[in-house]
């Protein structure tokens, strides 16, 4: 029996169509094999595929939301593009709007994401005030994850990556001192554009 799979495929860390980091997001994996995983994510031949397995409400509630992801050639404890556009897509279809999104992934929970990223946008907002230019903003940026690097363990990567983003955002936008709270909740959804589309095995 041939079963249909949706998927949507999202352009993270742009505003643009067409543009920033490509992801495909299998909404709802439940009865896939990790064969069958393997397989989509070499389809689409994209950097990363991530698959959401929803489950009771109880343990989601506990744990957060189960996601795997894979390469073309092999599955993914963690990283960083895929985290954060999964995430967001979750974000952008709940209803409540919660101010976190827990993924359970591989390496374990991945929790504490604020997807507002207000901690993230100030501390980019420091960095180019600091600085002279947008290059020199991201060199004191990752001279100071190094720094602590020991205690943000595997997620180093991902606080690069958020600051940096936020860094050439606000670099490109030419904000001076944002309004943290109304400016997160005018990109909250600004930051990923996509289109849904299905999958048959």
């Amino acid at each position: 029996m041939t079963a249909s799979y949706d998927f949507v495929q999202l352009d993270v860390f742009t505003r643009a169509t067409l543009a920033g980091n490509p992801l495909a997001v299998f909404t709802d994996a439940r009865g896939l094999t990790d064969k069958q995983m393997q397989a989509l994510a070499r389809e689409m031949n994209l950097s990363e595929t991530t698959f959401i397995l929803p489950r009771e409400p109880e343990p989601e509630a506990t744990n957060g939301k189960r996601v795997r992801i894979f390469t073309t050639r092999e599955e993914l404890p963690f990283a960083g593009h895929p985290t954060l556009g999964t995430a967001l897509y979750l974000y952008s279809i709940t209803d409540t709007a919660p101010d976190e999104i827990v993924l359970d992934l591989e390496r374990g929970e991945v929790a504490n994401h604020d997807f507002r990223h207000a901690s993230h946008l100030h501390v980019a907002w420091v960095y180019l005030t600091e600085s002279s230019s947008t290059n020199e903003a991201a060199a004191k940026m990752r001279s100071t994850l190094r720094r602590f690097a020991s205690s943000l363990g595997n997620l180093e990567k991902y606080h690069e990556t958020v600051t940096l983003f936020w860094v050439h955002f606000l670099a490109r936008e030419s904000l001076v001192e944002p309004d943290l709270k109304s400016f997160s909740q005018a990109v909250d959804t600004d930051q990923l554009s996509g289109s849904a589309s299905e999958k048959e095995l």
